[in-house]
């Protein structure tokens, strides 16, 4: 499978892995037993609040005492699928839930994931809709995938967002046989509800509109007889599908699905995969399960939940007396308490159990990337006094992480889009110190402000040396588009005696967020933007431009400030988004295998997506002779080459137009023509098109230069253009083929696109060019030549992950290919 099929993935397992690193996830314990509190962690004994056993009926002698019974009678597993048969301790606990759900049906798989897995794909049929809330289990996001492989068109909303759930709704009043909205009862990172008063107007407003409902962490600490958080807004209704875990406030394991309609609940149990084909619920926690539902169906469970939320009031209370940066003040067990960075929830969680607490941070892709924050269960485990000394501790480490970590309350509260006044209230803003006496920033938006020389040297390898950028300012300026009108960006850092430190340009520009998703995505995308042009697309301050690659930043790594410099940048990158208003800062074309700099910019932060492999030659003046060039190359890199390159060599006029020759008369609409032929077909790296006074000041600029490929005449009549190679030539005589343009009627029979990329590698050589940049994309055509494939990464911190994730979720397809 491609690095381009696992982008998202891989993407998550680089904030993870950096958190993991850092000692924050897959923290082992080292208990030889657990009594519902504490658990040893680094050889020492610690309160544990990264629990969701909310009622703490996990350590109740009654479920231990269930699955030993259960075990002794029926061994520590019924190796069966359920189709066949299954352990009678089902239709105990069965018609147990059938009691605690208000007598409706319910059926039990082994978790809720596969409970989810089993009913969606029976439930959801291919003339269906289905709508995703943003922040909805990925459980859910992952059953709905299965129901899009059917056929199911797929769409997802911002987080509760009720109104952009009824226009979807009425924009297919009659086109879909039912509209699906999938949502959590009560959202496992913030504490945050869903709206169920007004999901339930929109279901009694709108005959096909259906609700398919997790309420994981709702369960057994809120409801009738612990019958969830869903269940004690509204009674069930007809068209609603409840499922619920047993893993969290239950005390045991598994997964519930409930509802009123026996006949389909009958035929989830057939023919759900879960039951069909996966393994069943084994009798040891059948028997400790048995045990919490008859603590469900006695006054217990009031005097549980009534004890837990004792402890909510408290902690709310606590939160308030510290004026603690509480993101979403909620009735739930869930409390989440607003860091911002990942390196300052790193900090916090570091601290805490150094004092003897372990708690959890939430992180992307459970929060938006700047979105960390503690996350805070309570449970019935822990001691009234646990929690006074946790907050406590929390309150005294707050504003020393705030230092520490250079990090103020104005840009957490920007972060999370939430004021705080109390809590700027309670703690002096910690302003960001930086370095600020140290360095000399210059930041100008100009390259005339910027002296020539300096540039050159530091960032001159590519087509945004001084020239170069001079090009890029007058082009992007004045065009009809709003997404062909650019703001370039020049900053240099020197430290004080003037050295430079960092050196970088960035553009504010208009950017589809699917730029660099796999092809059949944006495929997907584009049809949407037929008929509206900047459907996910976003305003991004993004390092480097759309025209060119290569090293945008100049950084000094030997120099003893080159990490604050680097924050500096930030700095500087940010308060231009906040002018602008765009939305996501992009740090493009950084190597990917540099754990460095990827470590640095996931705490501060940025996720890490890889881009499409870049390739170039590095040896470019070592040959002198085609043969010479020949012997660089592998056996089979030599046989394309012969039967692919030299064997058509002879079909082509080729010119290399400079100076005058570039200002004939219709030149540029002939560029124009078959640029637009090759923007047509390429979706790997998806831009708007280029604007036409692009091809204009190349013809105007001298470091611009065209390969130009015309077919003989005894090989077509009128002798036509059938490629382009748009070239530069760099001020450190480095050179780039930047754009190619296409008659596809020769790209298969006369091989014009390979010639093309030849031909721009024998320019590069006469010249004696150092270096040959040949792009991203085409890797197996541009791997012939003997290039080096160089993978590069771009680091995005957005303000939300809302379009990348319905990119990701609601555009991709389980097919062979993509994701």
């Amino acid at each position: 499978m491609s690095r381009n099929t696992n982008k998202f993935i891989n993407t998550i397992d680089e904030c993870l892995t950096n958190g993991v690193r850092n000692g924050i996830f897959q923290v082992a314990t080292e208990d030889e037993s657990l009594n519902g509190r504490q658990v040893t962690i680094n050889g020492r004994q610690v309160v544990n609040f990264g629990s969701c056993s909310y009622l703490g009926l996990e350590m109740d002698d009654r479920l231990k005492q269930g699955a030993i019974d259960a075990t002794m009678r029926y061994g520590t597993q019924y190796s069966s699928s359920r189709a066949y048969s299954f352990c009678h301790l089902y239709e105990e606990l069965e018609s147990l839930f059938y009691k605690i759900f208000n007598n409706n049906p319910a059926i039990l798989a082994a978790t809720t994931t596969l409970a989810h897995v089993a009913a969606v794909p029976v439930l959801v049929q291919s003339d269906d809709l289905v709508i995703l809330d943003h922040q909805v289990h990925g459980s859910v996001q992952l059953a709905a995938q299965l129901a899009k492989a059917q056929g199911t068109r797929v769409e997802m909303i911002r987080h509760n967002r009720m109104d952009m759930l009824e226009t979807l709704i009425k924009e297919n009043p009659n086109k879909y046989n039912r509209i699906w909205y999938m949502a959590d009862g009560l959202y496992s990172m913030y504490g945050d509800f869903a709206p169920m008063q007004d999901i339930v107007f929109l279901m009694e407003k709108y005959h096909n509109f259906h609700l398919y409902i997790d309420d994981a962490h709702g369960m057994s600490w809120k409801g009738k007889n612990g019958n969830g958080y869903v269940l004690s807004q509204i009674p069930m209704h007809p068209k609603m599908v409840l499922t619920t875990s047993l893993a969290k406030g239950f005390g045991t394991g598994g997964g519930v699905t409930v509802m009123s309609d026996k006949e389909m609940m009958r035929k989830i149990l057939t023919c759900g995969s879960s039951y069909t084909f996966s393994g069943p619920v084994q009798p040891p926690m059948l028997g400790a399960s048995v045990a919490s539902a008859k603590i469900h169906l006695t006054e217990e469970i009031d005097i549980l939940q009534n004890r837990l939320k004792s402890k909510i009031e408290l902690t709310k209370a606590i939160i308030d007396q510290y004026a603690l940066p509480l993101v979403y003040p909620s009735d739930s067990p869930i409390f989440y308490l607003a860091l911002g960075l990942p390196r300052t929830g790193y900090n916090m969680v570091k601290r805490l159990l150094h004092d003897g607490f372990f708690t959890n941070i939430g992180i992307f892709p459970g929060v938006p990337v700047n979105c960390t924050g503690l996350r805070l269960p309570i449970t019935n485990g822990h001691t009234e006094q646990d929690i006074r000394n946790l907050l406590e501790r929390f309150h005294y480490h707050f504003p020393m992480v705030l230092e520490e970590e250079d990090i103020s309350l104005d840009k957490i509260s920007a972060s999370f889009k939430a004021p705080f006044t109390e809590t700027k209230k309670h703690f002096a803003s910690t302003a960001l110190t930086g370095e600020q006496d140290t360095f000399h920033v210059q930041h100008e938006t100009t390259i005339h402000n910027v002296d020539r020389g300096i540039w050159d040297k530091l960032l001159g390898q590519s087509t945004y040396d001084w020239e170069g950028c001079r090009f890029m300012e007058e082009t992007f300026r004045d065009n009809e588009e709003d997404e062909n009108n650019w703001q370039l960006h020049y900053l240099m850092i020197r430290d004080s005696s003037d050295k430079v430190i960092l050196a970088t340009f960035f553009t504010e520009l208009i950017c589809k967020d699917d730029m660099i998703a796999p092809s059949a995505v944006s495929e997907q995308i584009e049809e949407i933007r037929k008929r509206s042009k900047y459907y996910l697309t976003s305003k991004v301050i993004m390092m480097g431009s759309l025209i060119t690659e290569g090293e945008h930043l100049f950084l000094d790594r030997s120099h003893p400030l080159w990490r604050k410099a680097l924050l500096e940048m930030i700095v500087v990158m940010n308060e231009v988004k906040q002018r602008s208003g765009a939305s996501m800062l992009q740090l493009r074309d950084l190597y990917s295998e540099d754990d460095e700099i990827a470590d640095f910019l996931i705490r501060e932060g940025f996720i890490k997506v890889e881009m499409p492999e870049t390739h170039r030659v590095s040896d470019v003046n070592t040959w002198h002779t085609e043969e010479e060039f020949m012997k660089r190359l592998s056996g089979p890199e030599r046989w394309h080459f012969r039967r692919k390159i030299q064997d058509n060599k002879h079909f082509f006029d080729v010119s290399i137009l400079t100076g005058d020759q570039k200002l004939q008369k219709g030149k540029v609409e002939e560029w124009y023509g078959l640029y637009s032929n090759v923007k047509g077909k390429s979706l790997a790296i998806n831009t708007y098109p280029l604007p036409h006074k692009f091809f204009e000041n190349i013809a105007l600029h001298p470091s611009w230069e065209i390969i130009q490929l015309r077919l003989k005449r005894e090989y077509a009549e009128k002798e036509p253009v059938v490629a382009l190679g748009f070239c530069y030539r760099s001020a450190q005589n480095n050179y780039a083929i930047v754009l190619v343009g296409l008659d596809y009627d020769y790209v298969v029979s006369h091989g014009c696109y390979r010639q093309t990329l030849y031909q721009s590698v024998l320019r590069a050589n006469e010249l004696q060019c150092n270096v040959h940049h040949m792009g991203m994309d085409a890797t197996i055509e541009k791997q012939r030549f003997g290039v080096d494939v160089i993978s590069k990464s771009v680091y995005i911190q957005a303000d939300d992950n809302f379009n990348l994730e319905l990119i990701a979720t609601v555009y991709s397809r389980n097919t062979h290919g993509t994701t």
